[in-house]
């Protein structure tokens, strides 16, 4: 497992031209209830180059690992054979969904809701990197 967040998660952006996906936990403010220094920022997972996804829309929490083709089960390996990037296995509730992709970004922000998502070279600027896992040819 590369990263786990007890927060919820929502999908916060998909981009069709640079075949980018956001998913993001949405901070709190200090006046809303169950505000706490831990949500105080929000946290987003970019993934970038997506082949393939079969997700939900919101997680409860949520668990993120990169798994090898060579250990899904048979139904998995032969739907995933044909893509390039990395397996990522999203994990809410013992319920498993997929992400292919070639890279992903994980990192606190503290933007407001309507602050860009995507730039125009598609680099997000954190506060702070949690998770790195980038491209290798």
């Amino acid at each position: 497992m590369i990263f786990y967040s007890k927060r919820k998660f929502k999908i916060w952006a998909y981009t069709v031209s640079h075949s980018s996906l956001l998913l993001r936990s949405v901070m709190q403010y200090g006046d809303e209830e169950g505000y706490s220094e831990e949500t105080s920022y929000n946290i987003d997972l970019e993934f970038s180059f997506v082949e393939y996804m079969d997700i939900k829309t919101l997680w409860d929490s949520i668990s993120v690992s990169i798994v090898e083709k060579e250990t899904l089960r048979s139904d998995l390996k032969e739907k995933f054979e044909l893509y390039e990037g990395k397996i990522f296995e999203i994990e809410t509730n013992k319920e498993k969904t997929y992400i292919v992709a070639y890279s992903l970004l994980i990192g606190t922000n503290k933007w407001g809701l309507d602050d860009r998502i995507f730039n125009e070279h598609m680099n997000l600027e954190h506060d702070k990197i949690l998770v790195t896992v980038p491209y290798k040819y």
